[in-house]
């Protein structure tokens, strides 16, 4: 808080230029770079979730036409499966005589060679006995013997065939590493087999289709975007089923690494801010993943926000360019200005300030010009006015003198009709002097309803005595509302308006009825003023319903119009009124007034 109070007290000590570089600074360009910061990591977000979100569907792709292929396969695994010819041979290799166990080779190695077909990738085809005994057939060297399955001995060891063992249906094996004049990388799929006659038997061999890694990867190269992204395959147990470098399928990754590590100790996207997307195919379970390189991705997007940046800093330099420009234009005529006002101070009304220019510190030095020459006008006339001053004051003294001559005039008299036994008159005397008193010390000071009603009482006795009792009064005042506060004189104007107006020319029977109490929502008081007397003219009634056209002063002293404009600049919108009036029946007027916030500076006894 403190702190804050400082810096404040700092600011406002600064001069005006100063202020307007700083809210400029703190307004505008910290705010409009903050928000071109935030925009673009928006951007960035946003576009890193849509090309993941492409990056997703292409694997989806890809593992879609991959199950394509293997379904090709499987189809093709099928027909060996269910082949009559090689499940006759093959039970002669596994049950028959040595003689006709060549014969049953050679006429499966035969049967094998049909199903080769256009396919591309399949290197070989192997039936594999629960004996031990095997037949493979090698479509790439076209031998039963120089096969990729040359190096081991027993085929019951591989990895394809001990997958089937146990295995319901198809069963896809990893990509395979495989030593001949170079390094070959395959992945197979195997399938046991049965003789359906004797299916109690149970399984009699398992075939395996072997399939080149390249296969996959020509399928994943094919949702490649370009050197700036790669797609490969991978095991759930992290062994790389392909990967555009064949040298890295079939491997089995470290686990220390992750992911991205690994492609980058790959050779592929060396240096480059990359991110990886996986989609794991629920067919085969393998998990096809995309790495890609992030910032070329995003180089449209970062290069648009650059150019945005450029754009708003060169807007924002002009900005300050010419604000600055303005700002020392705007303190060379102030200073004009201020320097003008210290002459004046001076006592030197004959300083001229130069306008500058045309906007609102111009339009002050004219101002600034005109008053000058005013004040000098003004102080010709001081000395005119001081002498009225006086004469004013002496008159005013003299106006003093008249109501205490008149309270005291009053009060002879009072005690002449006394002593001659003319108490009524006396009595009237008495009122008057007190009317006169309440009336003429401060009219606009706060009294009580207790106060009013006493007042209204002799008020109203003494216009019953001068019209020889035409009219009879009430005045019926909730004893809840004694200490509220309202204005001296507020009733009066309505008091006599219908005695004066109401009653006029009439002998007998008037009746003058006023009611003071708290009003019904509580946060006031209503005031009803009532009289049988003539009633107000139509036009005169609209005016002071209409309350812009009531609190206009009609220019003849205590009149309705004065009394309503005294009420609303009293309480304002909070104070309301209604007159009613029907000709030669009567008028009702209704005041709702709130209670005031402030006591009267006396504080006066009600009695009550």
């Amino acid at each position: 808080m403190r702190l804050g109070r400082k810096l404040l007290e700092k600011y406002n000590s600064w001069k005006l230029g100063s202020k307007l570089l700083a809210a400029f600074t703190l307004a505008s360009i910290i705010p409009i770079l903050f928000v071109q910061i935030v925009a673009f990591q928006v951007n960035k977000n946003q576009m890193t979730e849509k090309i993941d979100e492409l990056m997703v569907n292409n694997l989806t792709q890809i593992a879609e036409r991959t199950n394509l292929n293997l379904k090709v396969y499987t189809n093709l695994i099928y027909q060996i499966y269910k082949d009559e010819q090689v499940i006759e041979n093959v039970l002669a290799l596994v049950d028959d005589g040595d003689s006709r166990k060549a014969v049953a080779y050679n006429k499966v190695v035969n049967r094998l060679k049909q199903y080769h077909n256009s396919e591309a990738g399949i290197r070989c085809l192997s039936i594999i006995c629960p004996d031990g005994a095997a037949v493979v057939y090698d479509f790439e060297t076209d031998s039963s013997l120089n096969t990729v399955w040359q190096d081991y001995p027993d085929l019951r060891g591989v990895p394809p065939y001990l997958d089937a063992e146990d295995a319901p249906g198809m069963v896809v094996t990893d990509t395979m590493n495989f030593k001949g004049k170079e390094q070959e990388h395959y992945f197979h799929i195997s399938k046991r087999m049965f003789d359906f006659n004797h299916l109690e038997h149970g399984s009699i061999a398992t075939v395996i289709m072997t399939i080149e890694e390249r296969s996959l990867n020509a399928i994943c190269s094919s949702g490649g975007l370009d050197e700036h992204s790669i797609n490969f395959i991978l095991s759930d147990d992290r062994r790389v089923v392909s990967y555009p470098d064949e040298d890295f399928a079939g491997i089995t990754m470290n686990p220390e690494l992750e992911v991205e590590e690994f492609v980058h100790v790959s050779g592929y996207l060396r240096n480059q801010n990359i991110t990886i997307n996986r989609y794991e195919d629920p067919v085969t379970g393998w998990i096809f993943c995309n790495a890609y390189d992030k910032d070329y991705m995003l180089k449209d997007v970062t290069r648009t926000q650059q150019m945005l940046v450029l754009i708003t800093v060169l807007t924002l330099l002009f900005a300050t360019v010419l604000i600055i420009y303005t700002v020392r234009t705007m303190d060379a005529s102030v200073r004009s200005v201020v320097s003008g006002m210290r002459e004046v101070q001076k006592g030197n009304l004959d300083v001229v300030v130069p306008v500058r220019s045309f906007d609102e510190i111009g339009t002050i030095a004219d101002n600034f010009n005109d008053m000058t020459v005013k004040v000098k006008e003004l102080i010709e006339e001081v000395g005119e006015a001081k002498e009225h001053q006086k004469n004013a004051e002496i008159r005013a003294l003299e106006a003093q003198i008249n109501p205490h001559f008149l309270y005291n005039t009053l009060d002879s008299i009072n005690w002449m009709a006394i002593e001659k036994g003319e108490f009524e008159i006396s009595k009237m005397l008495r009122d008057l002097g007190v009317i006169l008193r309440y009336s003429v010390n401060k009219s606009n000071q706060i009294v009580s309803i207790w106060e009013v009603e006493d007042w209204l009482s002799k008020y109203i006795s003494l216009h019953q005595m001068r019209f020889n009792n035409a009219f009879s009064y009430e005045i019926n005042v909730e004893k809840e509302t004694y200490r509220v506060k309202i204005y001296k004189l507020l009733l009066q104007p309505f008091v006599e308006n219908a005695i004066l107006h109401g009653f006029r020319d009439i002998e007998s029977g008037g009746l003058l009825r006023i009611d003071i109490s708290l009003a019904e929502d509580g946060g006031g008081i209503a005031v009803i003023i009532e009289d049988n007397g003539k009633g107000i003219p139509a036009e005169l009634l609209e005016n002071f319903n209409d309350r812009e056209k009531a609190i206009v002063d009609d220019g003849r002293g205590i009149g309705l119009h004065n009394a309503f404009s005294r009420i609303h600049m009293y309480y304002g919108e909070a104070a309301s009124w209604k007159v009613s009036s029907i000709c030669s029946m009567g008028t009702v007027v209704t005041l709702r007034l709130p209670f005031l916030r402030r006591e009267s500076n006396e504080d006066t006894d009600c009695g009550g």
